[in-house]
């Protein structure tokens, strides 16, 4: 009988080894799995975050594309024509010192009455002092204003 399992032990050797090799060709295959379910699942997660990133990127896009038609769509406000040029100035002077009221000067002018105040405290500024005449007849012509 030791002779039958000496002749008998090649082969349980032979079939414990090819055993031992389909374990490990299992374990193989199963770990193999294992890392295809975990690669698939980041790759699901990246894909779902990546969707997401796009869709913020497209809104952000599309606020961007509204600001820049409502920028295009806003007019800089136009500044309002300037009362005085040149001519509308030599005129006030020649009014006022002609002695003509303020309220006179601006519907000649067709200016608002502040402006034409202004515009000889600036006159009178630049000028240095006025003789008297004129400063009584602009101190006049500022109370008979308000």
């Amino acid at each position: 009988m030791e002779a039958s399992i000496l002749n008998l032990a090649p082969y349980l050797v032979g079939l414990t080894g090819a055993g031992l090799a389909l374990f490990l060709f299992l374990e193989m295959k199963r770990m193999q799995q294992d890392f295809q379910v975990r690669w698939s699942k980041r790759q699901q997660a990246i894909q779902s975050e990546l969707g997401a990133l796009r869709g913020v990127v497209q809104d952000l896009k599309a606020r961007v594309d509204d600001a820049e038609r409502r920028a295009e769509a806003l007019v800089p406000p136009q500044s309002p024509p300037s009362g005085f040029n040149l001519s509308r100035r030599t005129q006030a002077i020649r009014l006022f010192r002609r002695g003509e009221r303020l309220e006179q000067i601006a519907a000649t002018l067709c200016l608002p009455q502040k402006e034409v105040e202004l515009l000889l405290k600036v006159q009178q500024i630049l000028t240095g002092s006025m003789d008297e005449e004129a400063g009584a007849r602009r101190q006049e012509a500022m109370e008979g204003a308000r």
